[in-house]
């Protein structure tokens, strides 16, 4: 249904961005064109033409799309098979029920994946699988599942593949033939049918897809299309005076764990380990935070809490709903950190009052009061066109179809019930892994959304809850691969990559329209088993502690050259990559866009080594605040061996170089440092709209050699920007950088720790030397002390010893910091 008219505004958080110069931007947007074609040019015209698009070259800078510049690409992988053992699988081939002789050949293939799987694990029994390695081909066409395929250490040296040169896809999909009949009382042309009998026992409808490729949205208010409404539109703003009812008090009692020793001596905050079991945190899975610790030194305003309900005036315009306990309301945390989903538990029609029953878990910081909001699965708001709603007790099935009023859909309109949550998994054991199981060439698509299904556990000190969920799912796995598959249409997490994993290799495929994050990681931790008050021993049965030094954890992942664009339609704290309890990943050569946060994402600071290098990421931070193409926290140390092959709580340094990084949409720099983020080395960066941030006790980080054009850090202008209280020794660089700000006025740094009536004392400031300070006027100013104070010049900052050999000059051209940009990039 339409809203009721409301004066809806875009957000000053999400709005939050340079006014920035047209050329400029224009310039920039064609550089970054250049830049993906060297990444990723071999994609050919269709997947440059995606790009152009999506830079808005067309849009915003009057530029054309030159398709014959471009080499066809090929439009299907076509990988050799290179095993003696093999099964094929056709999809249109009879039925497995049916004896065949030479059962799994070209000429006489399976039907289903799980049929020739079982075929193949007889076939090698009891033989060694390394020197009997095997391959699944499949031909042309969907590869329907029924059923999750779950691959173990007996598949080990197993390739799944595309017949090459042939479409192949696997779909978590069965075909619906639905008799569709008018629904005369309805306002819309809604036809309904019934497709019970076309559902296995215990199978039902997780999503609609139509005509093979289309989702269907299920009947919310107001009207909205997941995949292309951009907030503010599609939510109810906060214009709209509705009431939040209070959170409800915890059914179960806190546990609070601290771990004195070890504990960090490089920081002022988040020295010590500390979580909190139970109480509100009950609702995850499993019921472990940070953000329910005794003490949250990030404050406790903060500590979890949710909304138990809400109460809708009469002036918004929602139906009188006659049974909406299959509903789910959907609203912004305040600040657009994350979104939170919940079940509709009860309904009052008269007041409008809906009881929150299930769900709020998709955040680890809480809040009492919710933002903007949505209310969907509704079945009196089947209104808008590829809207449905299906009645899982009366199996009926509800559609709206885009046509006039007695329009049917035609027989030749396909529709799929997506019945999975999870495609694939391969679970294996550190002890006993999957190892070397390779997935290549194939179409990934079709699995149902889990933001409520699954339940959510808090990683870590980060700001994230996740499911430890996905459409592939891998636990135990070794040298195992995703090459040059297109992963679409996945309603939740792509992929999770879940504990012991080693040597991943995710490389050269597209991830796209996808419902939540693309690619998670997220490891396994153990208890120290201290005793007395504070005790970390609870924590075994969780899997969580300070200890991670058994390995059970995600290391040495390659994410390679991938291609990845629309995602978080459903589950806006979303990210084309997140890590928490991982390390030693290794992020290379992707280009990234059209996000609702961040794109890459590292929850914690576990082990470190990890590296970003060569990627293109603009457009994150499309819906949501405070956040940047790249985000990190560190509010929770972690014992390791990565350092130096010892215990220590000290990570080895992360790698950051050599991206082209723009800050636009809700983004407030390019590169987010966030709360305790400590140890990285960032360098040689084209990054656009950004600077260097440390606060919440962030040290030991080292930026140099990058170019901040137009430079940011929530305020326009700033070259850096330092509230952080360091320990001595432990404070940030910055040198050798080119900063240009976009006009006068505006301070190149903000150092809240400067004393400006004693400069020379200043203690706790980023430690300076040799930069390049650009702006139109050849003048630069410096905030020294908290907000309000005084600025001093560039000029009395180096008389009193800081920041020497570092200069300020004139405005470079458009075309200097372009060609800055392509000299430090160069391929």
């Amino acid at each position: 249904m339409k809203l009721a008219t409301h004066a809806v505004g875009i957000l000053a958080l999400v709005s939050n961005t340079l006014a920035v110069d047209h050329a400029f931007d224009c310039a920039v947007r064609e550089y970054a064109f250049e830049y993906a074609q060297q990444l990723q040019g071999w994609r050919g015209a269709d997947t440059m033409k995606e790009v152009f698009d999506g830079l808005e070259l067309k849009t915003l800078c009057n530029q054309t799309f030159k398709a014959d510049a471009f080499l066809d690409a090929k439009k299907v992988a076509a990988f050799p098979i290179q095993t003696e053992l093999v099964h094929y699988v056709c999809p249109h081939f009879g039925s497995d029920d049916v004896e065949t002789p030479g059962r799994g050949n070209e000429a006489a293939p399976f039907a289903t994946i799980a049929a020739a799987l079982e075929s193949m694990r007889r076939l090698r029994s009891g033989k060694n699988k390394a020197a009997n390695p095997a391959t699944l081909v499949l031909r042309g066409g969907k590869h329907r599942l029924k059923r999750t395929l779950n691959f173990t250490s007996e598949d080990s040296f197993l390739t799944v593949q595309n017949y090459p040169g042939e479409e192949a896809g696997i779909s978590g999909t069965i075909p619906l033939q639905p008799s569709w009949k008018r629904e005369p009382t309805m306002s819309a042309n809604v036809y309904s049918a019934y497709v019970g009998g076309l559902l296995d026992a215990g199978v039902t409808l997780l999503a609609l897809r139509v005509n093979t490729t289309q989702r269907g949205f299920k009947a919310t208010f107001p009207d909205r299309n997941p995949e292309l409404s951009i907030f503010p539109k599609g939510w109810v703003p906060t214009s709209v005076n509705v009431s939040w009812t209070p959170p409800t008090p915890a059914k179960t009692q806190p546990v609070y764990v601290a771990v004195a020793d070890p504990h960090l001596t490089d920081t002022t905050m988040f020295q010590n380990y500390v979580v909190g079991v139970n109480a509100t945190c009950e609702v995850f899975t499993p019921p472990v935070s940070y953000w329910c610790s005794e003490v949250i030194q990030r404050g406790n305003d903060l500590r979890f809490k949710i909304p138990s309900g809400l109460a809708v005036p009469d002036s918004v315009g929602l139906k009188k709903y006659s049974n909406p306990k299959k509903a789910v309301i959907q609203a912004w945390r305040p600040s657009h950190w994350a979104s939170w989903m919940w079940e509709v538990d009860e309904y009052d029609s008269a007041t409008n009052n809906f009881t929150f029953g299930r769900g709020g878990f998709q955040s680890a910081q809480g809040d009492n009061i919710g933002a903007e909001w949505f209310i969907e699965d509704v079945f009196e708001e089947l209104d808008s066109a590829q809207e449905y709603y299906y009645n899982d007790t009366t199996q009926m099935l509800y559609f709206v179809y885009n046509a006039t009023l007695n329009t049917p859909p035609p027989p030749s309109l396909e529709f799929d019930a997506v019945v999975l949550e999870t495609l694939v998994t391969l679970l294996g054991t550190q002890e006993d892994p999957v190892v070397g199981v390779h997935f290549q060439g194939l179409r990934i698509a079709d699995a149902g959304p889990t933001y409520l299904t699954a339940g959510h556990g808090v990683p870590s000190g980060g700001d994230w809850a996740l499911q430890r969920a996905g459409a592939i799912f891998m636990e135990g796995t070794q040298s195992c691969s995703l090459r040059e598959n297109l992963v679409t249409k996945l309603d939740g997490n792509a992929v999770m990559i879940s504990g012991y994993n080693r040597g991943l290799v995710i490389e050269r495929n597209e991830f796209s329209w996808i419902g939540d994050s693309v690619l998670a990681a997220w490891g396994y931790t153990m208890p120290l088993n201290t005793t007395g008050n504070n005790s970390d021993s609870v924590l075994a049965q969780y899997k969580n502690g300070i200890d991670g030094t058994d390995g059970n954890q995600p290391l040495g992942t390659q994410v390679l050259f991938n291609y990845v664009h629309e995602l978080g339609h459903f589950e806006k704290q979303s990210s084309f990559w997140f890590q928490a309890v991982t390390a030693q990943t290794n992020l290379t050569g992707n280009i990234a866009y059209n996000m609702p946060r961040a794109g890459i994402n590292f929850n914690d600071g576990f082990g470190g080594d990890n590296t970003v290098t060569k990627n293109l990421l603009w457009n994150t931070c499309r819906e949501s605040g405070d956040h940047a193409n790249f985000n990190s926290w560190d509010r929770q140390p972690f014992l390791t061996t990565i350092l130096n092959g010892t215990k220590s709580l000290i990570p080895q340094y992360n790698y950051i170089h050599h991206n082209f990084l723009i800050g636009n949409g809700g983004a407030v720099n390019t590169v987010d440092n966030d709360d305790g983020s400590a140890w990285y080395e960032i360098y040689s960066n084209f990054l656009v709209y950004g600077g260097h941030k440390s606060d919440f006790s962030g040290h030991d980080k080292i930026s140099h050699d990058n170019i901040n054009a137009m430079a940011k850090v929530y305020q326009d202008g700033l070259c850096v920007s330092d509230s952080t209280d360091n320990v001595p020794g432990h404070e940030d660089s910055y040198y050798n950088n080119r900063c240009v700000q976009d006009k006068d006025g505006l301070n190149v740094y903000q150092l809240v720790h400067c004393n400006s009536t004693d400069i020379p004392s200043s203690t706790s400031i980023v430690k300076m030397h040799n930069n390049s300070l650009y702006n139109p006027s050849g003048k630069a100013t410096i905030q020294c002390g908290p907000a309000g104070s005084s600025p001093i010049t560039l000029q009395q900052f180096q008389a009193a010893g800081f920041d020497n050999g570092t200069t300020i000059q004139l405005s470079p051209t458009t075309a200097q910091i372009i060609e800055w940009a392509k000299e430090l990039l160069a391929m």
